[in-house]
């Protein structure tokens, strides 16, 4: 069970990040907050490459890795912006439709499967993030879809979730075609790089305000550190469904740092709506 163990450090370090960014950055836009990190991890990730015993490549490596690296700067600048424009106790629960995704793409991919259990969880998930959006006095059927719909961060997390089923098991499958902690590093390299150019380059992002942020992004860059590091480490030590589910133990890790730091509200269906969509992860992928 020690991939159990790397999977809730790693979530720990994932919400300490979702909070921390609606902590601190309070006025800045989601740009400039992914340039800042982007910008103080990478000679972290610079030296842990360089410190990493380099790997023998398995052939279709290279293949993996450059089709990955596209499909999660989409899942990253969707995320960030996510999470700025809604409260994470709207958004970081619908990283659990990530395994529902997963069961098809962990087949397609790796071919992993799941039972009939992956049904009810599934619709644990649904029916979580159907009661995520009910607000009292307002539990009309159609209120929570209606709610949802205008929640940007809500259905914008939704499609992080599609991305991520992607990302995870083509990463899984790159990991062990050459090894997870020199992939977890070279990848994050080479994104921080192509990503902080592109922010650069486009003037979506300060230069003069990254070098004042030295505080907030070397703490940003220790998070996306250990939360690579856990990540690598437990993905290849079972499948990548259930890894990424205990994972996702960082939805009510970000829910309770929600309600405890930032006063975020409407603490009762909101938690139970997380609630209902953590079970359902766990159904699907420790039953399932």
């Amino acid at each position: 069970m020690l991939w159990f163990s790397f999977a809730v450090l790693s979530a720990l370090a994932v919400a300490g990040r979702d909070v921390s960014i609606k902590a601190l950055f309070t006025n800045e836009k989601p740009l400039q907050i992914a340039a800042c990190e982007l910008f103080w991890s990478l000679p972290v990730f610079v030296a842990a490459t360089l410190f990493t015993p380099v790997p023998e490549f398995e052939r279709g490596f290279w293949t993996i890795f450059l089709l990955t690296l596209p499909l999660e700067i989409i899942a990253y600048l969707l995320y960030m912006y996510a999470i700025r424009v809604s409260p994470l106790t709207l958004t970081v629960p619908f990283l659990a439709f990530t395994p529902v995704f997963m069961i098809l793409t962990g087949q397609l991919f790796l071919g992993e499967t799941v039972n009939y259990w992956g049904g009810l969880g599934i619709t644990a998930v649904v029916a979580g993030s159907y009661i995520l959006h009910l607000e009292k006095g307002k539990e009309d059927w159609w209120g929570p879809i209606a709610g949802f719909l205008r929640e940007r961060g809500s259905w914008l997390m939704f499609l992080v979730a599609v991305f991520y089923s992607l990302t995870a098991v083509l990463g899984k499958k790159a990991m062990l075609y050459s090894s997870p902690l020199y992939f977890s590093f070279l990848f994050s390299v080479a994104f921080n790089v192509l990503m902080l150019s592109g922010l650069l380059a486009c003037g979506a992002a300060d230069g003069r305000l990254l070098l004042r942020q030295s505080g907030k992004g070397l703490w940003f860059a220790l998070l996306l550190l250990a939360s690579a590091i856990f990540h690598g480490l437990g993905i290849t030590l079972t499948e990548a469904v259930y890894m990424i589910a205990v994972k996702r133990s960082s939805i009510l890790f970000g829910v309770l740092g929600g309600w405890l730091i930032l006063k975020e509200e409407n603490r009762g269906w909101r938690g139970l709506g997380s609630l209902c969509m953590f079970v359902g992860v766990l159904l699907i992928t420790l039953l399932g």
